[in-house]
């Protein structure tokens, strides 16, 4: 039976995009996953083998180039017949130690650019490595249609040597597990003290910058004092400190809550009547089809992957990338039309069935790995 290496950095990233794939991997193929896993803690992802490799996310010389020597071992004792990196730290170390130890599939997802919003030295440095990644790996995909052509027009990838399964996203949505619910909209609101006539946008995610934060704290501002029924649930961890001293909340006497990470993402979307996500840069923004998939509808920022998601006034709105103001107007159309809610709403989880159930990306995912391994003759 053919074996097959996942590369992450974080096994949190195997927890929450790679649970299935490798499930359906597993039927066919012998998976382990190799990651910089905490001592004596293991990913929840069932595999043949955890293996533990020092790959740290920050860039670091001397810790970079043990990551690397350890996975070249690792590669070398396994005898691997195929690599697949996610993440951009594990696949530069991932397809770098496949390459040189010659394992025959060699697979990397790019799941979006840090380079994307910077500019000078720190751009061209990480787009090299981007760049470094597809050329060791023998094909890449990549999570959405406007991201790849984005990596095509930069020269990142190849044509030939790229593509995107199914509709986009890295792992599709788990309509088992997100999908509309009235009693868990009722116990979140009725947890955080939100009647049934307020009126709820929720941002979920980590909190910070480049996700569009200060835009969305702006335009609610302004929202909230025409609409007194409207509320702005935050949920996330807090990576900017924004909401560290609790200032931030006081200034909204109430209208705006804060909840750390969380769990459950599917009780907080069923809780809300609208999404936002304002992003600077996304991959696809999975949490958009999430949303879509317990029934509501989102206002996002008009950028790639994020196009991918939300088809601009079918399923959600669009706004100008790191506008406030035409943020705000999107927030205020939302929720002085209910009938247009509605019907963005019911699209929205039309699309995500029937487009980007989980079930049908893990179908296509195998798919790839046997004619991967057809034409490679092995």
């Amino acid at each position: 039976m053919k074996r097959i290496a996942f590369v992450v950095s974080n096994p949190t990233t195997a927890d929450a995009f790679l649970r299935g794939h490798i499930a359906a991997l597993s039927e066919h193929y012998k998976v382990d996953l190799i990651a910089n896993l905490p001592e004596g803690s293991e990913s929840s992802v069932l595999v043949k083998n955890q293996i533990y490799a020092p790959i740290h996310r920050k860039i670091n010389l001397w810790r970079d180039l043990i990551g690397l020597v350890a996975l070249i071992r690792i590669f070398s004792g396994n005898r691997y017949d195929a690599v697949h990196s996610v993440t951009p730290k594990a696949g530069l170390l991932g397809m770098l130690a496949a390459w040189i130890t010659r394992v025959p599939v060699r697979h990397h997802t790019f799941t979006g650019q840090v380079w994307a919003t910077r500019s000078g030295y720190s751009r061209w440095l990480l787009k090299t490595f981007d760049k470094l990644i597809h050329l060791c790996s023998t094909h890449s995909l990549v999570d959405s249609f406007s991201q790849r052509d984005f990596l095509l027009a930069e020269k990142v990838v190849r044509q030939e040597k790229s593509s995107v399964l199914a509709s986009g996203s890295i792992s599709g949505v788990d309509i088992e597990r997100f999908n509309p619910d009235l009693q868990k909209r009722q116990q979140i609101r009725e947890q955080h003290a939100i009647s049934e006539s307020e009126f709820v946008f929720l941002f979920l995610g980590r909190i910070n910058n480049e996700k569009g934060l200060p835009e969305l704290i702006s335009a609610f501002r302004k929202v909230s004092k025409s609409h007194p029924e409207a509320k702005l649930m935050v949920v996330g961890s807090d990576e900017s400190g924004m909401f560290e001293d609790g200032a931030m909340e006081k200034s909204f006497s109430g209208k705006l809550l804060r909840v750390g990470y969380t769990r459950e993402p599917e009780a907080y979307f069923n809780a809300a009547d609208v999404f936002c996500l304002p992003s600077h840069r996304e991959g696809f923004g999975s949490v958009l089809i999430e949303a879509a998939a317990c029934g509501v509808t989102s206002v996002a920022s008009n950028i790639y992957g994020i196009s991918d998601a939300v088809v601009d006034g079918q399923t959600g709105l669009l706004h100008v990338p790191k506008s406030a103001a035409d943020l705000e107007s999107k927030m205020e159309l939302v929720i002085s039309n209910p009938d247009l809610r509605q019907v963005l709403a019911q699209a929205a989880l039309k699309r995500a069935r029937e487009e980007f159930s989980s079930s049908v990306v893990e179908n296509e995912f195998v798919e790839f790995y046997g004619q991967a391994f057809e034409s490679r003759g092995r």
